[in-house]
């Protein structure tokens, strides 16, 4: 089984040309049942399949998709998990911050004058 990724660029072509911006259909088989992709200009699709599809040989023969094979390590490092980012000690900003330093301050004068 090989990856190919599979990509749209028909968000490139020239205005002028009548599939600028076409959603592409890329058709291919899984299991004996014949399966529909759909391909928005600019994103890319990852294909596991043992050879690459008619449907889309067409569309890169006509300029329409780029086709890259990729390898197991490379699909690996696509579909790693992406770790959360770890939480930030919670700080007090700005106004707050200061608004509690200068009522702390007023409060020890205050006791310092009441002594």
């Amino acid at each position: 089984m090989n990856t190919f990724k599979i990509t749209n660029i028909t968000n490139s072509i020239g205005k002028r040309e009548p599939k600028h911006n076409a959603i592409l259909d890329v058709e291919y088989v899984d299991h004996m049942v014949k399966k529909t992709i759909r391909v928005k200009p600019g994103n890319t699709v990852y294909l596991t399949v043992d050879a690459l599809p008619l449907s889309v040989h067409r569309l890169r023969v006509k300029g329409l998709v780029v086709v890259e094979e990729i390898s197991a390590t490379e699909l690996a490092k696509l579909t790693k998990p992406a770790e959360p980012p770890k939480p930030k000690p919670e700080e007090k900003k700005g106004f707050f911050k200061n608004i509690k330093k200068v009522i702390e301050n007023k409060i020890e004068e205050e006791d310092k004058k009441s002594d």
